[in-house]
């Protein structure tokens, strides 16, 4: 799977409801449910929450983007 290439790197996940997650991937199944740390979520263009841990269920997102690492 694509998606697992992505293991331990830093994304940006936008879902449909608009919700915007970054943070550090650190799991993901065949149904694309993501496990990600060190999330932070954004509502329009504010920050609005930080979260530990959390999971993204596969069928709610739109999109993953691949953040650059610091030093890329």
């Amino acid at each position: 799977m694509m998606v697992a290439r992505y293991i331990n790197r830093v994304i940006k996940v936008r879902l449909k409801n608009d919700l915007v997650y970054e943070g550090v991937m650190v799991d993901c199944d065949g149904y694309m449910n993501l496990v990600i740390e060190k999330a932070v979520e954004y509502e329009g263009e504010g920050r609005k929450a930080t979260y530990p841990r959390i999971l993204i269920r596969g069928n709610n997102i739109m999109y993953i983007q691949l953040l650059p690492m610091l030093g890329e």
